[in-house]
């Protein structure tokens, strides 16, 4: 196959843009949160559950998208997520002055239009079509493209934080879904496309039947019965919940904090793209570190590092400063696998690869679930005097929870009898 002509790696970039697009616009709900609350007058806490809609719609939406990615095919799954994210930024626009219902309701709605985004246009979408186009180098080019993820949500964070120098929120959503229709376009136009499509094989097809030898003979793993029946599975379960929960808070209220500090909405914005700058980083050499420290340890650094973390958001509040902010970011950068490798890696450690996408899929339930509680629990705590510290304080808590549980999990693991150990 010649590669000057193999389209693979130009649809390996459209699909690095829409998930780009998708998630990265959807993370900037952290840095508007305050400037939403302020404008429409309802409290930070009743804004946070834009998260909770936006959990919900996941839930459900995602057994939806795994039925219509293999029907309506992946161009058209990615087109809906790029006009659901557009819908969504353009829903807040709609908000009026005053504590008023219809706000409320035009907040959650563009939280739960946001699920569609995430869930038809991000990992599903964006591993099939690379599955697609590579038998060869397909982990390799998997874990590049959903990189995307993290560099997105950092680079549109960080570009709301510079408008909002010029511009109220209202107007930064508008020229955010201008450049998301011009980005996610050029994508589906022109980079989107499958091996069909341009008439080609994928990398490496000439090999596949061997592959599949291979992999038929070497796959190792329990089935997703046997998963469920096992100790391992809901202990893993219940820390993905705390863990999850842990680290959507921070994601979701972390910017809030920062402003609540002192720091203005543009700086807040740009330690928080500093931050998802280092975790999209991070992300891209996590998979080499997991494979030589093993689960364990792996999980073990990104619980202490989110738990060091904490204690220094506890500390803003009697001060900001530099140094603190960097090491925040760094620490928070370094933990930010936890929220979203951790269930994937450590789980097939748990399980084997044998029925992992099926155990996968069911493990998730209990990572939404995650999510779901954290505007809830987070509205309990600023409800209470000094309620933030409290929250981070309690954050960290969970974290090293999930830990214990995780490494019980490891220790109990299912495929650990299927190889003998």
């Amino acid at each position: 196959m010649n590669n000057k002509s193999f389209f693979g790696y130009k649809a390996a970039v459209g699909a690095f843009l829409i998930i780009f697009v998708n998630l990265g616009v959807a993370t900037t709900l952290g840095i508007f949160l305050a400037s939403l609350a302020e404008y429409s007058g309802w409290s930070v806490a009743m804004c946070g559950y834009i998260g909770t809609a936006n959990t919900i719609g996941n839930i459900f939406l995602s057994m939806l998208a795994a039925r219509a990615l293999p029907k309506i095919g992946v161009r058209k799954c990615m087109l809906i997520s790029i006009v659901s994210v557009i819908l969504h930024v353009w829903l807040y626009t709609f908000a009026t002055p005053g504590q008023n219902v219809m706000t409320l309701v035009f907040y959650y709605l563009a939280g739960l239009v946001c699920s569609f985004a995430i869930t038809f246009g991000t990992h599903a979408a964006c591993s099939t079509l690379i599955a697609e186009w590579f038998v060869e180098k397909r982990e390799k080019i998997t874990g590049i493209v959903l990189s995307g993820a993290g560099f997105g949500a950092a680079l549109w964070v960080f570009l709301a934080g510079q408008l909002f120098q010029y511009f109220d929120f209202k107007m930064c959503y508008r020229i955010i879904s201008v450049l998301a229709l011009v980005i996610g376009g050029f994508a589906l136009i022109f980079l989107v496309k499958t091996p069909e499509e341009m008439g080609q094989k994928p990398l490496g097809w000439d090999k596949v039947d061997n592959s599949a030898k291979t992999e038929q003979i070497g796959a190792i793993g329990v089935s997703k019965a046997d998963a469920m029946k096992s100790s391992s599975f809901w202990l893993f379960a219940v820390a993905m919940l705390c863990v999850c929960v842990a680290y959507t808070a921070f994601t979701s209220y972390a910017p809030t904090w920062w402003q609540t500090c002192g720091l203005s909405s543009t700086t807040a914005a740009n330690w928080n793209a500093a931050q998802l700058i280092i975790a999209a980083l991070f992300l891209l050499v996590a998979g080499s570190i997991f494979a030589k420290v093993g689960a364990s340890v792996f999980t073990t650094i990104l619980c202490v590092a989110f738990v060091a973390c904490m204690a220094l958001m506890c500390m803003i509040g009697s001060g900001t400063s530099a140094v603190l902010m960097v090491l925040i970011v760094l620490l928070a950068g370094l933990s930010y696998p936890l929220n979203a490798s951790v269930p994937s890696m450590v789980g097939q450690s748990l399980f084997g690869g044998k029925d992992f996408a099926a155990i996968s899929a069911t493990m998730m339930t209990a990572v939404y679930l995650g999510q779901f509680l954290c505007a809830p629990i987070m509205a309990i705590f600023l409800g209470m005097n000094n309620g933030f510290v409290t929250a981070w304080t309690f954050f960290a808590v969970a974290a090293i929870v999930g830990l214990v549980l995780i490494l019980v999990a490891i220790a109990k693991a299912p495929v650990k009898k299927l190889k003998g150990n």
